[in-house]
């Protein structure tokens, strides 16, 4: 049993090492802000229809998981900003929180989204849960997933 704790905790020591931040690195706590802010911005973006903004902000290979459960990519989140059928009033992240693992932040909290769908207007609360890595200097987002918030 010795011989496991032993080993486990000289794993937890070279991975603690392997995360530590370079030199020129902003501390853990400075790019969990940055990221929150980036989240906004992207969030914005999708009110404002922003597609550029929406192009920079989530990496090439990212996976998107609607409310509804359909997995969309980039270019079909981009394709839907594009669409009349679809278009987003408001969004309002309610809270937010956020833990750093190395290159890579998620983000979970809950958001208020208003808007129109063909036609028919749509008003949602949900959690969610964003994953942002850290591309060449620039975050960007891999991964978010929206979960519907079930009554009881």
């Amino acid at each position: 049993m010795r011989l496991h704790v032993a080993a486990l905790s000289a794993l937890a020591v070279v991975a603690g090492i392997a995360h530590t931040p370079s030199p020129g690195q902003q501390p853990p706590s400075d790019q969990t802000a940055q990221v929150e802010k980036l989240d906004h911005e992207l969030s914005a973006a999708g009110v404002r229809g922003d597609v550029d903004a929406t192009a920079r902000l989530t990496a090439d290979a990212a996976i998107f998981v609607t409310l509804r459960g359909k997995t969309m990519t980039k270019a079909d989140e981009l394709a839907s900003m594009k669409s009349p059928d679809f278009k987003v009033e408001s969004e309002n992240i309610d809270e937010i929180h956020s833990k750093q693992f190395g290159d890579t932040v998620v983000l979970w909290g809950r958001v208020t989204s208003q808007g129109v769908f063909k036609q028919k207007p749509f008003h949602d609360t949900f959690n969610f849960t964003d994953v942002w890595q850290n591309h060449n200097g620039n975050w960007q987002q891999v991964f978010t997933r929206a979960t519907p918030i079930l009554e009881h």
